[in-house]
């Protein structure tokens, strides 16, 4: 690694403020250059916003291929801590495979790799204010992904100006504050076919404008933290360290990983028992209900409608003892009713957000049973509060959800801002008049949330700084992490396991580590089913590779052929709910005809690969955070990059050696009942149907689709696939611990893969002891080769083999054009074998 060491430079910004460079130093890992404003007293549009007296930029080379860019400030003290549970930089003590520069030749900061191909530049630091700081860097090409979480109609981000602020919100991206509910301020990007990623380690409101040329953030202020990943040509490389830095994913329950049901308007347990029995009668697969508000007393949470909602019903849904039962899973929102019991303990407890317009009392909200207040997750009292809240709720209503939903936690609020509108009572405390800037435009920062000047704990659990109080302003975009780190632990420890289930619906930079996601509201159109795609790309680049849509759609009327187009592709989510909106046409997919035949075919089918998908998720097990890390679903050029046209290619994913090519478009002839399904195979690659095992050429295909097909599946030549037989399977405790192996052999007779060895997928023990953790492994590797008429199988343990001894039952053989399939019985445990073509 190279620096540059030019001194005593002088950097002109706006506002006449002139910066000069009055030291500089370096350490062997470490650049610091101060600089000090020789026009001070200078402010942005506010006086509440001064430019800074003097700032400083630190440069820390993190290691072979990682450093850390941060500009610093006398006037903000707030910083997000470097350690567990928020991201932070893991010991590398490699050196720096990059040359790196500050103010030289005009140019605030650069980063380039040793044959010069530039990584990151900022040209510009336009402003530098207290509440308001703008960096204008260089767009290297078009090739740029990721700084969510909105709505767009690609994957790559086009041009605009984007904001960044948990919002309540669900439409498409058209303007600035159309942000969605996560933070996710990080960008791929591709230039000169290699990669790196750029993580700008803020919770302020912020956006990021695409231009021709450029990227401009712009930012409230604060300190500013880049965390900067220099890769080469393997994009699932580079993304693995990012997760690294996130602290990786947590793996989910198996049961998790079956079909969900759900919807707001199921008004009481009779709806829900018949939503049961129709799904049985349909033949269509059902391992999880879920409850939206509708469960709860007056819509309060931790409560039960006994009139709608006996326990002794729900008792009877969720005993999994009995053919019939299924897990459960509730909704429960962050604002707790006042007049509660959980809203008492809170007040008592003090471990509540508190107003800056009254003397600490909790700050008044309003959400779904009227007047609310929130818990302040970085209290420390909050556990226990919540933890008492949750056990008592499960008590004494004698109820046992497998796992819960956590909707609404941006926080959301259905009065924009604070109910009384009094003076300050903390003067150093921002309110949203004193900004010079709003980073949501006119849907405003307070727009159905609550105030950026209310107050959480400064010293606390999470966040412990020198001040008494945390603003909302700095806090507003971890509520909803913090709140999954508490529901994960009290979950554990109520449930006595390891494997919980929470899905969450706010996210930010880290929260795959504690949480599923799933992408909010949709609607029932074509434009949002193609746009679930597009968002799984990102949240796999995010970290959060267990995520879904509402498939079918939220709002608005679903119609039978898009719904079950929607099926067909929401079967392959990582995580499958069918979920729509109170005052919606139901859409149960056992209601019309061709989404009853799609469900039937394409739930099965998603359970015949759903072991298989379950080893994407352990193999990707990362020692080093005793977590998952990289991607699970991706786009085609993640993989085939040498051929340009996969760029452009963005609804069709590879999930592990499986690719999946939806119809994701309407047919509009009445009279037609099949689509044709144009999809792209690159150069180089080879794949053959899963249905007739004919090898596809290269280039562009057309087939017909009936609305009843599935996704057309291929599979790369090469490949042994894990498999399973789920004819009649309506629970995942039917499966039988038997197992298939698909082998699809390439041009050279060869194959090979893995696949897990154990019987019980839904016993943690077996999970945890056998296959998640740092000592053994429960996954075999398996390899095939041609020999004449024959086929030689070697089946090969590691070392810390700890598997169980499982059947193979069938060798499913793609050879040839054609499709072999051999019963053979085989141990998991023997070595080898022998096929007779």
């Amino acid at each position: 690694m190279r620096i540059c060491i030019i001194i005593f430079c002088t950097l002109v910004f706006l506002n006449n403020a002139q910066f000069v460079e009055t030291f500089r130093y370096y350490d062997g890992n470490k650049l610091t250059v101060n600089f000090e404003n020789i026009n001070p007293g200078d402010y942005y549009k506010n006086q509440t916003s001064p430019i800074y007296p003097n700032f400083t930029v630190e440069v820390i080379e993190d290691g072979k291929n990682q450093l850390t860019l941060r500009i610093l400030n006398p006037l903000d003290t707030f910083e997000i801590p470097h350690e567990f549970p928020f991201p932070y930089t893991k010991s590398d003590s490699a050196h720096g495979e990059y040359d790196y520069s500050v103010n030289e030749d005009g140019t605030f900061f650069s980063v380039s790799r040793y044959d010069g191909s530039p990584v990151f530049t900022i040209t510009n630091a336009t402003v530098l204010s207290l509440l308001y700081s703008e960096l204008h860097t260089e767009l290297l090409s078009e090739d740029i992904f990721g700084f969510g979480e909105r709505r767009l109609n690609s994957f790559r981000i086009p041009k605009g100006e984007f904001s960044i602020w948990n919002h309540d919100f669900w439409e498409f991206d058209t303007q600035v504050g159309f942000s969605l509910y996560g933070t996710h301020p990080v960008v791929l990007q591709r230039y000169n076919q290699q990669y790196h990623i750029v993580l700008l380690r803020s919770s302020r409101p912020m956006t990021m404008e695409r231009t021709d040329d450029e990227l401009i953030y712009r930012i409230t202020g604060g300190q500013l933290e880049f965390k900067i990943f220099i890769g080469k040509k393997n994009p699932k490389e580079l993304i693995k360290q990012y997760h690294q830095y996130l602290n990786g994913w947590e793996l989910h329950p198996f049961w998790s990983s079956g079909w969900h049901q759900s919807r707001w308007g199921y008004q009481n347990t009779s709806v829900i028992q018949d939503v049961i029995q129709n799904y049985k009668e349909s033949n269509i697969p059902l391992e999880v209900i879920w409850t939206d508000l509708d469960y709860m007393q007056d819509r309060k949470d931790f409560t039960l409608n006994e009139e709608a909602y006996p326990r002794e019903d729900i008792q009877n849904i969720t005993d999994r003892t009995q053919p019939d039962g299924v897990h459960w899973v509730p909704i429960v929102d962050p604002g707790i009713a006042v007049d509660s019991d959980c809203g008492r303990d809170l007040v008592e407890s003090g471990a509540y957000i508190k107003s800056n317009r009254q003397s600490q009392t909790p700050y008044l909200g309003m959400v779904w049973p009227g007047d609310v207040y929130f818990t302040d997750f970085n209290h420390p009292n909050a556990y226990e509060l919540w933890y008492k809240c949750h056990k008592d709720w499960f008590t004494n209503y004698q109820i046992a959800p497998s796992g819960i939903w956590i909707d609404m936690n941006e926080l959301a609020n259905f009065r924009d801002g604070e109910k009384v509108k009094g003076p300050k009572l903390n003067d150093d405390i921002f309110e949203l008049k004193d900004l010079p800037w709003d980073a949501m435009g006119t849907m405003t920062l307070e727009g159905h949330t609550i105030a950026i000047d209310a107050l959480h704990e400064g010293q606390g659990v999470y966040f412990n700084v020198s001040s008494k109080y945390i603003p909302e302003l700095d806090f507003h975009n971890f509520n909803g992490f913090l709140e999954q780190i508490e529901q994960r632990k009290l979950l554990q420890e109520i449930q006595n396991k390891t494997l919980i289930f929470q899905l969450s619906r706010s996210s930010i930079f880290g929260s795959g580590r504690f949480s599923a996601i799933w992408f909010g509201d949709n609607a029932s159109t074509w434009a949002w089913l193609r746009s679930s795609i597009y968002q799984m790309f990102n949240f796999n680049l995010f970290g959060i590779p267990f995520v879904g849509d509402d498939i079918c759609g939220f709002n608005q009327d679903t119609t039978p052929q898009l719904c079950a187009r929607w099926i067909q592709l929401g079967a392959f989510y990582p995580f499958a709910r069918d979920h729509n909106a109170l005052g919606s046409q139901d859409q149960e997919p056992y209601l019309y005809e061709i989404t009853k035949i799609s469900a039937q075919n394409s739930i099965q089918l998603r359970y015949e690969f759903l072991k298989y998908y379950y080893y994407l998720f352990i193999s990707q097990r990362d020692s080093t955070l005793q977590a998952g890390s990289g991607t699970i679903v991706d786009p085609l050029w993640f993989k085939y990059q040498s051929d340009p046209q996969t760029f452009n290619i963005e609804t069709q994913f590879q999930i592990g050696n499986i690719i999946v090519n939806p119809v994701v478009d309407e047919q509009t002839d009445s009279s037609l009942d099949y689509t044709e399904l144009q999809f792209y195979v690159p150069l180089g690659a080879n794949w053959v149907s899963l249905e007739n095992g004919q090898r596809i050429p290269n280039g562009w295909n057309t087939i017909n689709r009936t609305f009843t097909d599935n996704a057309f599946l291929a599979l790369e030549a090469g490949s042994v696939i894990q498999h399973s037989n789920a004819t009649g399977v309506m629970r995942l405790r039917e499966m039988s611990s038997d197992i298939d192996l698909i082998v699809v052999l390439n041009e050279f007779g060869q194959a090979s893969g893995s696949y897990m060895s154990i019987r019980d997928y839904d016993n943690e023990e077996t999970i945890l002891q056998r296959c998640w953790n740092d000592e053994y492994t429960c996954i075999r590797e398996i390899s095939v080769k041609t020999f004449k008429d024959s086929l030689l199988f070697t089946n090969t343990k590691a070392k810390n083999d700890n598997s169980e001894e499982i059947n193979i039952k069938n060798i499913i053989i793609y050879r040839n054009q054609q499709i072999l399939r051999v019963e053979i019985n085989v141990s998991s445990f023997t070595q080898s074998w022998q096929i007779n073509l």
